[in-house]
């Protein structure tokens, strides 16, 4: 594997203080505001999303050293970059909006553009390089399932 440029570092490092930032609003949030809700079935623990997600980033910093070893083009690169780092900001606002003010129509109007961003990554990702695409794949899954809580959330409350 070639050497990883500097996006590539930014990128694994914003990986990194998103599930630190994921992590902490999970531990800190007052779980009353959460069992006051109608959960949708399969809604993982607390302790259960702290571990997908450690699961997830992983993948997807694995999947970045695949990515930015190749040689691109500058402005490529930072396409990846920026669509990355908004996908890690689009899904902490997520768990935000979930899990701190529990506002039900911007969980979902969220999660319905951090699905689309998503499905944009792992294209960029699979036309990059086959690796990263395939270490990628499991967000998809999940950003998928989070589609699903959304909806449920704002069908049952």
């Amino acid at each position: 594997m070639k050497k990883i440029n500097a996006f590539g570092i930014f990128n694994i490092i914003a990986l990194v203080f998103g599930y630190a930032a994921i992590f902490r609003l999970l531990r800190t949030t007052d779980p009353e505001l959460i069992s006051q809700l109608n959960l949708p079935a399969a809604f993982p623990t607390r302790t259960g999303l702290l571990v997908i997600w450690a699961i997830l980033f992983v993948l997807w910093a694995v999947g970045c050293t695949f990515v930015y070893s190749v040689n691109l083009s500058p402005r490529r690169l930072r396409n990846i970059f920026l669509n990355s780092l908004i996908l890690i900001i689009g899904t902490f606002i997520w768990h935000f909006m979930l899990f701190s003010s529990v506002n039900l129509p911007a969980v979902l109007a969220i999660s319905i553009a951090v699905l689309l961003l998503t499905v944009v990554v792992w294209f960029m990702y699979l036309v990059t390089h086959r690796y990263g695409g395939y270490l990628f794949s499991p967000m998809v899954v999940w950003e998928l399932f989070q589609l699903y809580l959304s909806i449920s959330f704002v069908v049952r409350n």
